[in-house]
């Protein structure tokens, strides 16, 4: 379980994790780009599957319920799922230096979604299901090769119109049916080992201290605020991405 980075390492998940705890999602949008920094794509993938998975599950069962979120979103669930499939595939199977550019751009989307005023407001009111499977593959392949498919499914469930803790609820399951599929398919391929299993176990219970810590304060702290400066840091860390692709 040595690491050169491992103390960054730990910080990154529990940031990741605290992150996740104030807002309800979003942990592999914080940890992905900053294991990124020193890890290639694919093991960042790998160390952030299980933590994202267990936080996403707490995430779900504290104020939904897997039956009726499978029963009023089940086509978007199936549609994220066969892009999981695709997009994971091609980072364990043929992976690529560019597919850092693919991290950088869904970042730099997420960033400038306000800016860029995207709407699928007339998609989802003429062609809804359509629409949906659309951007239920998307989201899946570019979470699988990303793993950051956050700014897709923003997109689309706020057409549906759903409170808060619905939508997060409808993320969590999209996001819980990526990471199973990718861990099954990084299973398949022989990623896992008994070194980096111990670590992953460590990253879990680590990104859990911070999910709780986070929700515990998320009343109490200035979100605008902490949301505007990881912002600022993932502009950083978008712009970092693309100029070491080419030049490093």
């Amino acid at each position: 379980m040595e690491s050169d980075f491992f103390i960054f390492e730990i910080l990154i998940v529990l940031l990741a994790g605290f992150f996740h705890g104030i807002v309800g999602f979003g942990f592999p949008m914080i940890a992905t780009p900053l294991f990124v920094l020193f890890l290639d794509l694919k093991q960042a993938v790998l160390y952030t599957l299980f933590p994202t998975l267990i936080t996403n599950v707490v995430s779900l069962k504290k104020a939904n319920s897997f039956s009726d979120i499978w029963r009023g979103f089940w086509l978007l669930i199936l549609s994220v799922m066969v892009g999981s499939i695709l997009g994971t595939q091609l980072l364990v199977a043929h992976y690529s230096h560019y597919y850092k550019l693919i991290l950088a751009g869904v970042m730099l989307l997420y960033l400038n979604k306000e800016r860029l005023h995207l709407s699928l407001t007339r998609a989802v009111a003429e062609q809804k299901n359509m629409t949906t499977i659309i951007m239920g593959v998307l989201s899946g392949l570019v979470g699988g090769m990303a793993n950051i498919m956050s700014p897709m499914l923003i997109m689309l469930i706020l057409e549906f119109k759903l409170d808060k803790k619905r939508a997060i609820g409808v993320m969590s399951f999209c996001f819980i049916a990526n990471k199973i599929l990718q861990i099954l398919i990084f299973g398949y391929h022989g990623s896992f080992s008994f070194d980096n299993g111990a670590l992953i176990i460590l990253f879990v219970f680590i990104s859990l201290i911070g999910f709780w810590i986070g929700n515990k304060i998320h009343e109490r702290i200035d979100e605008k605020l902490y949301t505007a400066i990881l912002n600022k840091m993932l502009w950083v860390i978008s712009f970092y991405l693309i100029y070491s692709t080419f030049y490093m």
